[in-house]
């Protein structure tokens, strides 16, 4: 039997509920036209997803990890395993509207310059999701983001510059960034573009991955007649203050990696100025009256202050110059470069 026209890999943990509507809703994305196979890799869920999943989807492909893994790791599983020409990183926490996986294939099969496809991504009330289509991260424009002016005024472009206000994500053509929520990788990438790295263990890997197929010759695509529903967050929620912790680190390995230790030192630095002045304004707010939970806000706050100030825990991964990334699968031939906007803020 011939290779499957696309491998949709799943990686869930403790979504039992978001992950049966999830695959529901991938025969109508996918239509008639293609031949797909669906692999779900649970990370040790304790919600009975493996059972269920079983019993109402027996045709999926489930790799059952003993323990969370975390993102990448186990989404690499499912990448490695997989028998599809294209390869689909879908979150469980989306829903595929009718067509739009289908659009992402063709489009794949249509424009060979297109290395990785992205989907246009709505909230439940079919808002745009900022994170698609946005510019590459700088250190101020995350300091920014996490000190809650960019959320607070995103349609001020010296405060959310790095979300494109006003950018149409309805239009189809190349972008700086896709969201990780749901990526296409297309069947012309080599087979080292065809994994996440694994010195990104949960985020930052969708950033790095953009910029790896790039540096490779390839476009990233918004395709904007592909749309899919995105609530967000149902697994990082489950342990907040880790999630948030990896994910200004994951960010931050790559600023080292793509704009080098100066602007990853900026990144550290923000990053001890967003903690130390949120830590005082939720104390003040808590005795004010105003803040639910300001005992929870000052372990975080003071847990992002001994982040920024002791460095990253994980393994950094070589910086960008440097040539091959190491990490990936034996005989990956990626070839990286520094950034030719430079370590700028």
């Amino acid at each position: 039997m011939s290779a499957p026209d696309l491998s949709v890999v799943i990686v869930s943990w403790n979504v039992a509920d978001q992950l049966m509507a999830c695959l529901a809703a991938l025969p109508a994305a996918l239509t008639n036209a293609y031949r797909w196979e669906t692999i779900v890799v649970d990370n040790g869920s304790q919600d009975g997803t493996a059972a269920r999943l079983q019993t109402a989807f027996p045709e999926v492909r489930l790799i059952a990890n003993g323990e969370n893994r975390l993102y990448t790791a186990a989404a690499n599983q499912g990448l490695v395993s997989a028998r599809g020409r294209h390869l689909l990183l879908l979150n469980p926490d989306t829903t595929p509207q009718a067509g739009s996986l289908a659009r992402l294939v063709r489009y794949a099969d249509e424009h060979p310059g297109a290395g990785l496809l992205g989907p246009r991504i709505v909230d439940a009330q079919g808002r745009d999701d900022p994170r698609t289509g946005r510019r590459l991260p700088t250190p101020w424009s995350e300091t920014l983001e996490w000190s809650g002016l960019t959320r607070r005024f995103p349609r001020q472009r010296w405060l959310a510059a790095n979300l494109r206000p006003g950018f149409d994500r309805s239009q189809t053509g190349p972008v700086p960034l896709l969201s990780g929520a749901c990526l296409l990788l297309s069947a012309r990438l080599p087979s080292g573009l065809r994994q996440l790295d694994p010195h990104f263990p949960m985020y930052g890997e969708d950033v790095d991955l953009c910029r790896r197929v790039q540096a490779a010759g390839f476009a990233t695509v918004l395709v904007g007649d592909a749309i899919i529903v995105h609530a967000g967050g149902e697994s990082s929620r489950q342990d907040s203050t880790r999630a948030a912790l990896l994910a200004v680190e994951g960010v931050h390995l790559y600023f080292r990696r793509w704009l080098g230790e100066a602007a990853a030192h900026r990144h550290r630095l923000g990053m001890a100025a967003v903690a130390a002045g949120k830590w005082w304004a939720f104390s003040l707010l808590g005795l004010l009256g105003r803040e639910p939970d300001p005992a929870y806000q000052r372990r975080f706050h003071a847990g992002l202050w001994h982040w920024a100030v002791r460095g990253p825990a994980h393994p950094e991964p070589a910086p960008a110059s440097s040539g091959t990334i190491t990490g990936l699968n034996p005989g990956a031939d990626i070839q990286s470069r520094r950034s030719p906007r430079g370590a700028g803020w």
